[in-house]
């Protein structure tokens, strides 16, 4: 057997070759980059596929690690590194069937800026077909030390329960409210201002407004920094903000019980969450990382 003249030169003129003006290897530059983060809050539609079409590289979608069917009611994702300019999103149903999968539920174009980080929260109804995306600008106050924020944003729409949400700060989901609300009387499809408060265990308990039947959720722990292991945001770690989401009822004008046969939201879904379907609830979403340690000497 006789070896190619070419497997005996050293593997530095190799890479000096690959590396001549007339075969250079060329990389795109990073484009100015935004954070997106899709939320569903359409409650009366299976889980959603939701896209942006208009490229393939640096481009947000419905995908998540913890979901492989589409994104669910009452589900999130991280806010993914997007190319900051007017970008076209469709919104699909998740289905097995190609004809249902590819039906376009909802065309937009929504301009992302650069730097700045927002969820698209979709919105509406399936069977009314009026889905839309509400744009909510993900931009804390500064923190310092033991820091954290937290700020409450219902969800709901015009016409759902609760149409105006009072919101508390509390040591759990167990403690009863009293005096007057952190966020009072908040109008659908609205984010509160941010509270910032020290670290440590909390929850956030909601009703309409003026009333005492709670809705409520504890704040996702995290854990503070270690060495050179950086912070998982939450009430132990300085420097994180959260948002607390007040979902309506999934498919409210269904009249309860909830099942998957009377409720496309349920469909698929284990028992325990369509138990928590048939009322309003509250989930968490990270919306600032504290800043990952730096090594000495870097």
């Amino acid at each position: 057997m006789r070896l190619s003249r070419f497997a005996l030169l050293p593997i530095a003129a190799l890479a000096l070759g690959a590396c001549a003006e007339d075969d250079a290897v060329s990389v795109n530059d990073r484009p100015p980059l935004g954070g997106v983060r899709f939320i569903n809050a359409v409650s009366d539609a299976g889980p959603l596929d939701i896209r942006m079409v208009d490229q393939v590289q640096w481009s947000a979608s419905s995908v998540t690690t913890t979901s492989g069917i589409g994104l669910p009611f009452r589900a999130g994702t991280i806010h993914w590194p997007t190319e900051a300019k007017a970008r076209q999103i469709r919104v699909f149903p998740n289905d097995s069937i190609l004809a249902n999968t590819t039906t376009v539920l909802h065309d937009t174009t929504i301009t992302i800026e650069r730097d700045r980080n927002v969820t698209l929260m979709l919105v509406g109804t399936r069977a009314a077909n009026n889905l839309r995306f509400v744009v909510i600008n993900d931009n804390p106050p500064t923190l310092t030390g033991n820091q954290i924020a937290t700020r409450l944003l219902n969800a709901s729409m015009a016409g759902q329960v609760p149409a105006g949400a009072d919101g508390y700060i509390v040591a759990s989901t167990a403690t009863v409210p009293s005096g007057t609300p952190n966020w009072a009387n908040l109008p659908p499809l609205t984010a509160s201002p941010y509270v910032v408060r020290d670290t440590g265990t909390f929850a956030v308990r909601t009703a309409a407004a003026g009333t005492t039947t709670f809705w409520s959720g504890a704040a996702p722990a995290g854990a503070p920094r270690d060495g050179l292991i950086g912070a998982t945001a939450g009430f132990r770690a300085g420097g994180s903000a959260m948002t607390a989401y007040l979902f309506p009822r999934a498919c409210p004008s269904v009249t309860p019980p909830l099942t998957a046969a009377n409720c496309p939201a349920a469909a698929g879904q284990s028992a325990a969450v369509i138990a928590g379907y048939q009322a309003p609830g509250v989930s968490f979403f990270i919306d600032l990382i504290p800043a990952a340690p730096i090594a000495a000497g870097s």
